[in-house]
C-alpha cells in the first residue's frame, strides 16, 4: 500500500534522515523503534507531508504522492495530491484536539468539510467511532474535561473519521502514565485485530512485540535493522540494536 524510498531530510546542516526506506502492505502493523533523535517522528511527518522533504519518493498503491526529479521534489496535480494524502491518517503524541470544541465537534469538523454527506450521517458515523474507543458518553465534553488517555482515544476516533486506509501514530502513549497508556493500547490492538494498516512510532516494546508484524529499528537517520518482532526485539543481528535493547531491559 505504501512504499517510501530513500527519504532524506535536513534541518539546516543537520541531516536527520539519510535515506530511509519502508514498505507497508495492507493489514500490516509496522512498529518503528529507536532512541530519541533517531529520525522516527521526522520520517512519519515527512510521509504525511507535515514536513518538507529534501529527497526520495513516496508511493501509495503505486501512485506517487511525491518523487524526486532533477534534484527537486515534485508532486502530482493538486486534486490527485489531495486524494492520495487523504488515504493517510495521523495520530499525534500531544493529541492536538481543538480545546474550544466539544468532542463531537472535534470529530465532525474535518468530515463536514471533506465528505459529501449530510451532518446527520456524519454525526452518526462519529458516534459509532466514539463507541469503538469506549467514549460514547463524552461527545458533549471538552478536551479539558478528559484525561490524557481519553483525549488520545478521541484523537484516534478523529483520525478514523476521515476513513484513512493507513493510520500513522507518532508515539501516541509517550505523554501518558501507565494506566492511561493501557487504555490507548487496547484501542490500537482492537484496530490491529480488525486489520487496520498502521505505522506506529513507539517506545512500547510490549505492544511492538505483541501486535506488530514487523519492527523497524532506526538510529542516526537510517534504518539499522528490520524484521519480525522476535528477530529484532529478542535476537537482533546488529550490535547497535543489541545495545539499545540491552539498555531497555536493564531499566
Amino acid at each position: 500500500m505504501l512504499k517510501a524510498t530513500n527519504i532524506r531530510k535536513k534541518f539546516g546542516k543537520l541531516e536527520v534522515l539519510k535515506g530511509v526506506d519502508l514498505e507497508v502492505n495492507k493489514g500490516d502493523v509496522i512498529a518503528i523503534i529507536g532512541p530519541s533523535g533517531s529520525g522516527k517522528s521526522t520520517f512519519l511527518r515527512c510521509v504525511n507531508l507535515l514536513e518538507s522533504v529534501d529527497g526520495g519518493c513516496l508511493e501509495i498503491d503505486g501512485e506517487y504522492l511525491f518523487r524526486e526529479q532533477g534534484g527537486r521534489i515534485i508532486f502530482p496535480e493538486p486534486d490527485k495530491k489531495r486524494a492520495l494524502r487523504k488515504r493517510l491518517g495521523m495520530v499525534f503524541q500531544d493529541f492536538n484536539l481543538f480545546p474550544h470544541l466539544s468532542v463531537m465537534q472535534n470529530l465532525t469538523l474535518a468530515p463536514l468539510q471533506e465528505q459529501n454527506a449530510d451532518r446527520d450521517a456524519i454525526e452518526h458515523s462519529c458516534r459509532e467511532l466514539l463507541r469503538k474507543v469506549g467514549l460514547s458518553e463524552k461527545e458533549k465534553s471538552y478536551p479539558c474535561e478528559l484525561s490524557g488517555g481519553q483525549q488520545q482515544r478521541v484523537a484516534i476516533a478523529r483520525a478514523l473519521a476521515l476513513k484513512p486506509e493507513i493510520l500513522c501514530f507518532d508515539e501516541p502513549t509517550s505523554a501518558l502514565d501507565p494506566e492511561l497508556t493501557g487504555e490507548v493500547l487496547a484501542v490500537m490492538k482492537q484496530l490491529a485485530s480488525e486489520h487496520m494498516t498502521m505505522v506506529v512510532v513507539t517506545h512500547e516494546m510490549g505492544f511492538a512485540g505483541e501486535v506488530a508484524n514487523e519492527v523497524v529499528f532506526m538510529d542516526g537517520g537510517v534504518v539499522v535493522e528490520r524484521g519480525t518482532p522476535s528477530q529484532v526485539l529478542r535476537n537482533p543481528s546488529q550490535q547497535r540494536t543489541r545495545d539499545f535493547m540491552s539498555k531497555l531491559l536493564t531499566v
